[in-house]
């Protein structure tokens, strides 16, 4: 029990850290000052250590307020190449014609997230130029996909004309469309780099793709991504979902091997799964 309460007090201080400076543990103007004890404090540098971060890399709560994205920006499935029915041979015309009759003067940046046993990677690409980067090894693909779209704004962007953005993660795409208060802070990161555009007078629009369906700009951010190296750039960033959904799956690991090692092993057997018993609590209020 005392190391569920530890890894529950570890969580709730990496969550402060991710929506520092909106966090109530936050007092100064100029920094983060965590009101922990020496023993948590102890465990959290443990923690980080374990996982080869360190705070300062996790991904925090934009400090500019974001506006919810123009649900008229975000296509996820508009058009007749975005339909699971369309046949590969038909999806690579319908995109062009769409491209050229739809969005004839928008930069186009294509995007893709990766994530191997070896490699967790983003990649992007322009008509001009492109960049691919190794990120921690804990972020999800989801995680990789939003920060892939993240990093083309920040790299690839142009100021002079509106863009359109492709991406093959539909989940991304998704909760950008009905992103929340509670939404992923990398969706959020996301959602206030598009609203500093805006304000601009720059329009970003974000076009759900299919991915390995023989459009150019996908497989060539879907390349790129799958071909970094050790010697390719690394981007330290991780975000606070992703630490915490690790630090449940080491939990649960922890406690599987203690029972397997125990004695009550060979008395009652293997602890059934969730799944296993799901037919006997799904009823349960």
């Amino acid at each position: 029990m005392s190391v569920k309460i530890g890894r529950l007090a570890i969580q709730f201080f990496i969550k402060q850290i991710a929506t520092h400076p909106f966090s109530p543990l936050s007092h100064t103007n100029d920094g983060f000052n965590l009101q922990i004890v020496e023993k948590d404090a102890n465990y959290l540098r443990v923690t980080f250590h374990n996982l080869n971060c360190i705070p300062d890399h996790v991904i925090t709560l934009p400090v500019l307020p974001h506006s919810k994205p123009n649900l008229r920006e975000i296509f996820l499935k508009d058009f007749q190449f975005q339909s699971k029915e369309t046949p590969v041979s038909i999806i690579v015309t319908s995109f062009t014609e769409f491209i050229q009759n739809l969005f004839p003067n928008q930069y186009i940046i294509a995007t893709d997230g990766s994530k191997s046993h070896c490699y967790t990677s983003i990649a992007g690409l322009s008509k001009i130029q492109q960049y691919s980067y190794r990120i921690h090894s804990l972020n999800s693909v989801f995680t990789a996909e939003v920060l892939a779209i993240c990093q083309a704004l920040d790299e690839l962007a142009v100021t002079e004309n509106d863009i359109l953005i492709l991406s093959d993660s539909y989940s991304a795409l998704t909760s950008l469309k009905n992103i929340t208060f509670h939404s992923p802070k990398v969706i959020q990161r996301l959602a206030s780099k598009i609203h500093v555009r805006k304000n601009m007078n720059q329009n970003i629009s974000l076009l759900w793709v299919p991915g390995h369906s023989g459009i150019f700009w996908n497989e060539k951010a879907d390349s790129l991504a799958k071909q970094v190296t050790d010697s390719t750039p690394f981007i330290d960033w991780i975000v606070s979902e992703d630490i915490i959904s690790n630090l449940k799956k080491q939990s649960i690991q922890t406690t599987h091997d203690n029972y397997r090692k125990s004695k009550y092993q060979a008395l009652i057997g293997n602890i059934p799964d969730i799944l296993t018993i799901s037919k006997w609590t799904g009823n349960r209020v």
